[in-house]
Parts: C-alpha cells; sequence; structure tokens
C-alpha cells in the first residue's frame, strides 16, 4: 500500500497525471494552462499527505466526530453486484447521512445539499432514499469517489475539486464512451459519472476493463 503511494507521488511530480486526465477537459488553452500551476501544487500535497495515511485518519475523525454512520445496505451493494471483486471494499465504506462535514462545505459552496466522497466514507447533506432516482445517481456516483481513493489514494480530491471549476462533470455522453476504451483520460468528476451511468443502465463500453481492474 505505501509503495503505491510513492508511485502516486512520482506520478504527480512527473506531470504524468495531470495530461493524462485533461484529455477530455476543457479545450480552452487559457483554462488548461491556469489550472496547470494549483492541480500540480495541491496535487504534490495531497500526494504527500497519503504518504502520512491522512486519509485513514480522517476516518477515525469521523468516527469520534459523529456517532450517526452506517454501512451500505443489501440494496445498495446490489448496483455493484457487477463487481465482485470491490463488493468485500464496498462493505467497509462508511456513509454519512445530515454529515456536518457535508453541511459545511454546503455552507461554503452556497449549495442547497452536497454530497462528498472522502476516503473509504460518503457524506451527505441530509438522508437519502436510493429508491428515487436522482439520489440513486448521486449516491452511485460518491461511492465511485471512494473506489478512488482505493486506488489512488488521496490524489483525486484535488483533481475532482479543480475539474468541477474548469472542466465540470459531462464527459461527452454515450457517444463519447464508445469511441474510448480509457477510464484515465477523464477527470476524476466525469470519471463518477460514467461509472453510475454504466452501473444504472444497461449501456456498456470498453471503460468497463479499466473499472473492473481499478485503472481510475
Amino acid at each position: 500500500m505505501l509503495k503505491r503511494r510513492f508511485i502516486h507521488l512520482f506520478h504527480v511530480l512527473s506531470g504524468r497525471a495531470f495530461f493524462q486526465r485533461n484529455t477530455y477537459n476543457s479545450k480552452q488553452l487559457w483554462k488548461r494552462t491556469f489550472v496547470v500551476i494549483p492541480w500540480y501544487v495541491l496535487g504534490v500535497v495531497f500526494a504527500v499527505l497519503d504518504i502520512f495515511f491522512v486519509g485513514f485518519a480522517f476516518q477515525g475523525i469521523m468516527r469520534v466526530t459523529q456517532k450517526k454512520r452506517r454501512k451500505l445496505n443489501a440494496e445498495e451493494l446490489a448496483f455493484f453486484s457487477n463487481l465482485p471483486s470491490e463488493l468485500d471494499y464496498l462493505k467497509t465504506v462508511w456513509v454519512y447521512e445530515r454529515s456536518w462535514v457535508a453541511r459545511w462545505g454546503m455552507w461554503l459552496t452556497r449549495r442547497k445539499s452536497l454530497g462528498l466522497g472522502l476516503a473509504n466514507t460518503v457524506h451527505f447533506s441530509r438522508e437519502i432514499d436510493v429508491k428515487n432516482t436522482s439520489d440513486r445517481r448521486w449516491f452511485v456516483h460518491e461511492i465511485a469517489h471512494t473506489l478512488q481513493f482505493k486506488y489512488r489514494g488521496l490524489v483525486y480530491i484535488p483533481e475532482a475539486l479543480i475539474a468541477q471549476q474548469f472542466s465540470g462533470y459531462s464527459f461527452g455522453g454515450l457517444k463519447t464512451l464508445k469511441q474510448i476504451s480509457k477510464l484515465r483520460s477523464f477527470n476524476p468528476e466525469q470519471q463518477a459519472e460514467i461509472f453510475a451511468a454504466m452501473q444504472l443502465t444497461d449501456f456498456e463500453s470498453e471503460i468497463r476493463k479499466d473499472i473492473e481492474s481499478g485503472k481510475w
């Protein structure tokens, strides 16, 4: 696990991760130029934090500061039944509804509701009902971030935050997925949207192979 984290740090320092994951980000040159500096600095910081297992420390903090938590229930785990290699991991994920972290983020960003996938915890500013279509997609999207943490550590967090401001969540629709075979061509938010679309519909693409092998 520690070896993997040093590899993540190397990829950030080399700039490889940035150029690899910006294939389908904004094509506006000024945005790509402006993004690279904060992406690089924050990427290095989070990669170093990851070496000291800060993500796992955060889990401990949440257990102390918010008692109301739960694991994924059977209905929620069923959304990922086609990923048997991930089920044991997903059973370790904690779900926090009415999370103080999500509510703080909601206040900070002035949103009416907010969901976050941080390390192997998922946070929502309110209670969710996966029988509701929008809540179900929201839930699966945030679960994708916990899988990004499993395979990439905390590095996905600054990438996702910057992507939200400069390139967004849109991945080009199903037409793009028919043409592209590498999940790593997309930023973390686009990846999470792709994951939700594929898990909740019958659509499949070559990207499924990367999801199954953890190539986030």
